[in-house]
């Protein structure tokens, strides 16, 4: 910032002493503190907010260009989808299809017979009962007697 040397900042304070004398000179230099201590201040918040702005036209930035591409895209696959689905419907209608006729070609084999069905497993074991309980209480024991 400012290059000033010793004995500059030196010289300054005994000019100050001289034209102020010593019993303004506290009260000047105490302003004067106060002065630069505000203005770095400023500075700063002006350098902090210079910042978020910036960074907020960067975040703006990449949500536009964002959305560029995610519009893009999906039009992009908006365009092959309704391509493939036109192609679908061409190759319905240059080739139809028996079963949405309600034909059967005769070339088509009869169904085959249907397979037997899966075994019967059965239990030699009886199940449980529900309603009766396979366990007794236990006895009630009095403490007193």
């Amino acid at each position: 910032m400012l290059d000033i040397s010793f004995s500059e900042l030196l010289m300054c304070f005994l000019v100050a002493l001289v034209v102020l004398g010593p019993e303004k000179l506290p009260r000047v230099a105490r302003g004067i503190g106060r002065w630069t201590g505000q203005a770095k201040a400023y500075m700063r918040n002006l350098s902090a907010e210079l910042d978020r702005e910036s960074h907020a036209s960067d975040l703006r930035k990449q949500m536009d260009d964002a959305r560029r591409i995610f519009n893009e895209e999906s039009t992009s696959m908006k365009r092959e989808f309704d391509g493939v689905a036109d192609h679908g419907r061409s190759m319905l209608s240059d080739h139809p299809h028996p079963i949405h006729e309600g034909e059967r070609p005769s070339d088509w084999a009869a169904p085959a017979a249907e397979a037997p069905a899966a075994p019967v497993i059965e239990h030699t074991h009886a199940a449980p009962s529900i309603d009766a309980p396979s366990w007794k209480p236990a006895a009630k024991t009095d403490p007193n007697g």
